[in-house]
């Protein structure tokens, strides 16, 4: 089995704009890292994905993530991203996210854009790791944070493998092998766990 970190960026409608039933986040970007279970990081996966529903950038997400309209013309739709992914990923696997969101937003796009959700491995939620070996305050924790607590720098402006690349600095500080074993730390939908908002 190959722990994967995933993130996503999303797009939103623009304001004043009713969002698309069944679709308020369109995700635009997706980053992934296969990793040991020491937290080394072994290859890397990014992909610009060109939106469908959402096809200019809000204004607070083209600030978050630096990216432009002219980005995401050049991406892949959605589908064909996927396909990409799944044939990165290979056979066994499980992802971890910070934060169950990410699980969400994957399976909302999934079933919109009518991909199905059946390949979707188990997720493991890093932020509650975190939280659970190092703080045990029982809240959420922001990624900067966590990389502050261990004296890591992030990796990069906020991007999706940016931002996968900053939770495998903070993964090598957390028992990894323990916590896949561990039901505990499942999130996203077929998790019996609530829906979270980063």
């Amino acid at each position: 089995m190959i722990p994967i970190i995933i993130d996503l960026e999303w797009n939103q409608p623009l304001k004043g704009r009713t969002p698309v039933e069944g679709l308020p986040d369109e995700i635009i970007q997706i980053g992934a890292a296969k990793i040991d279970l020491a937290g080394n990081v072994l290859d890397t996966f990014s992909q610009i994905i060109k939106p469908f529903y959402y096809t200019k950038l809000n204004k607070d997400v083209s600030e978050l993530t630096l990216l432009k309209d002219e980005d995401l013309e050049g991406g892949l739709p959605f589908k064909d991203a996927m396909d990409a992914l799944r044939a990165w990923c290979g056979e066994d696997f499980v992802f971890l996210s910070w934060s169950a969101t990410d699980a969400y937003v994957l399976a909302r796009n999934c079933e919109k854009f009518a991909y199905g959700t059946d390949w979707m491995p188990p997720v493991y939620d890093a932020q509650l790791m975190f939280d659970d070996y190092e703080m045990g305050e029982d809240r959420s924790w922001p990624l900067n944070y966590a990389l502050y607590h261990f004296n890591e720098k992030p990796d990069g402006a906020h991007n999706a493998l940016a931002d996968v690349l900053s939770t495998a600095l903070v993964l090598k500080h957390l028992d990894l092998e323990e916590a896949l074993q561990d039901d505990y730390f499942l999130c996203g939908p077929g998790s019996g766990t609530e829906e979270e908002e980063q």
